[in-house]
């Protein structure tokens, strides 16, 4: 039982705890270069600034700028490394940020100060250089059958999808290894080695929303990003170094390995909230599917049960009850803030371009054989004269069905009658959505699913915030919160007790010499808030994946 007495000593350890704290949240990242063996060549110190970017599925970057004279920078400019792949990682507050090196700049400035700048992209871009294949299990030679197809738990298939195509790599069954005289690199099923490694679940406590994955060759990035999306899951990928805890028990993994793990902070499905008030308190809801799996619908829940907020000294926050919300004011860590409110676009959704295989199959033999009736009935009333039965389908089938291939189901519409209830009277009508080739196939589904999501009503709220103020930025239990999280925030200058809930999209780490390291937070999605070079290379990628699975090939170098 605590009493009045016990004042002065709670009132001295939380002095403590703050004063540790602080220290933590000045403390400069710990910055290591690594070789392409993931071999240790530094820990960085003295760089001129750096920021470094997580972003939700989806590759951030970072940037680095040291002095010319810097030895990890002559080693970086260096054209006699034994390895060319330069990584780094960064550690802050338990989160790491690790990367490849994309590109190095020699800079000199108008006073004729030299320095390297480096770039690197984040190490979830090496999802997009994995190809899901057909069947990952056969070489390309033999591509029995033509999809990948597998329906199940987003999170269950997605992984399930990775690792078949990991463990094609990293096996070499059917390609060449790296060193084809190192006999241990063939049918090497033993994970220590491998430099990508996913995360085991368990498919039966596997909760999330289901899904449908078809691929021919995409990408994984590509395959995975709509079901992401829409089932609001996260990708983790984070290298594991030599002194960290196991990534789960047992793993035995050689250092600099890439773990992937997908993750369900939103608590979207399961429960959680998308606003409310400070008076009333937060609205919690569950999404859940309306008949046509289509569109979804909130189900009110009871106010859940949040045990871990009892606990003296506990960081974090839970989806099903976020607690962390911003509010701007002089007095709060909010230095500066920008809201934007997107509303739903298109009513009705229009897809397709082709007739499934069947279809055309049946026009054009039911063009083919009223040719050869008509044919048939000419070489009646001509006595025989000519085999104008064999003439007239062939006729019909050269002249007759190009005309009607791709008209019988080769484009499907679907209207959103919610969205056009709350729409009003003045609307836009029709969004096409490209990508899905053939009408009532699975590739349809998707690509309707995908454009709902595309011209969906969503808001983005971008907050520049002091860390510490009052709230923690950091991962692995060294925060109050992190990328994927769900916190919420007021706007100012509207309604200052209507709270915003969405996931944290978008964390920036940014220090100079004379700065301490600051954290920028993007609430909601980014796709308002890209740079313009981000939205056109994501875009361009758009394109690509495309035209990939047209089969068109189209060189953007």
């Amino acid at each position: 039982m605590t009493t009045v007495n016990d004042l002065p000593v709670i009132y001295e350890n939380a002095l403590q705890d703050k004063a540790q704290r602080e220290v933590l949240r000045t403390k400069p990242p710990l910055i290591r270069f690594w070789d392409g063996d993931w071999q240790l060549r530094g820990i960085c110190a003295g760089e001129v600034s750096a920021n470094f970017t997580w972003m939700l599925n989806e590759s951030g970057t970072g940037v680095i700028v040291l002095p010319y004279e810097h030895h990890l920078s002559q080693w970086a400019i260096s054209r006699t490394r034994t390895t060319q792949n330069i990584h780094i990682t960064v550690d802050k507050d338990g989160a790491r940020w690790d990367g490849r090196l994309s590109k190095a700049v020699v800079k000199q400035d108008e006073y004729g100060v030299t320095t390297v700048e480096m770039s690197f992209l984040h190490s979830y871009e090496e999802l997009k250089h994995i190809c899901v294949w057909a069947n990952p299990l056969l070489p390309a030679a033999l591509q029995i059958p033509q999809h990948f197809i597998l329906a199940g738990p987003s999170v269950s298939s997605l992984k399930l999808a990775l690792f078949l195509n990991v463990l094609r790599l990293e096996t070499s069954l059917w390609a060449l290894p790296d060193n084809p005289l190192d006999v241990s690199e063939w049918f090497d099923l033993d994970m220590s080695n491998w430099s990508i490694v996913v995360k085991p679940h368990d498919l039966l406590a596997d909760s999330s929303v289901w899904t449908l994955l078809n691929s021919r060759f995409k990408m994984f990035h590509d395959l995975a990003k709509d079901t992401l999306a829409t089932a609001q899951l996260m990708i983790t990928t984070r290298r594991w170094l030599v002194g960290d805890p196991a990534p789960w028990p047992g793993a035995n993994l050689r250092n600099g390995a890439l773990v992937v793990d997908i993750v369900d902070k939103s608590g979207f499905t399961t429960g959680t909230s998308e606003g409310g008030s400070v008076l009333d308190g937060l609205v919690y809801t569950a999404q859940v599917y309306t008949e046509d799996y289509l569109g979804t619908t909130r189900n009110i829940l009871p106010d859940p049960n949040t045990d871990e907020y009892q606990q003296p000294g506990w960081l974090g926050t839970l989806s099903k009850a976020p607690w962390v919300i911003f509010r701007p004011d002089r007095n709060t860590g909010v230095q500066t803030s920008s809201f934007t409110i997107t509303p739903f676009t298109d009513v009705q959704i229009l897809t397709g371009g082709h007739s499934p295989e069947q279809v055309n199959a049946g026009v054009k033999q039911a063009l083919t054989s009223a040719g050869q009736l008509a044919g048939g009935l000419l070489q009646i009333a001509t006595a025989g004269l000519g085999d104008w039965s064999a003439i007239g389908g062939q006729l019909a089938e050269t002249w007759l069905y190009p005309g009607f291939k791709d008209t019988l189901l080769a484009w499907v519409s679907y209207k959103d009658p919610m969205r056009a209830a709350q729409a009003g009277w003045s609307h836009y009508y029709e969004h096409f959505q490209d990508g899905a080739d053939d009408a009532y196939s699975l590739n349809s589904l998707t690509a309707l699913s995908s454009a709902l999501w595309a011209t969906r009503s969503f808001y983005s709220h971008e907050l520049t915030v002091a860390d510490g103020q009052p709230y923690f930025i950091g991962d692995q239990g060294h925060g109050h919160f992190f990328l994927g999280d769900r916190v919420g925030a007021t706007v100012h200058g509207m309604n200052p007790d209507e709270i915003y809930i969405d996931q944290v999209t978008q964390l920036e780490l940014a220090w100079a010499r004379d700065q301490t390291p600051a954290w920028q937070i993007t609430i909601g999605t980014n796709q308002e808030v890209e740079e313009p070079l981000v939205k056109s290379m994501r875009k361009i990628d758009e394109i690509k994946s495309t035209m990939h699975d047209l089969g068109v090939k189209i060189n953007f170098d």
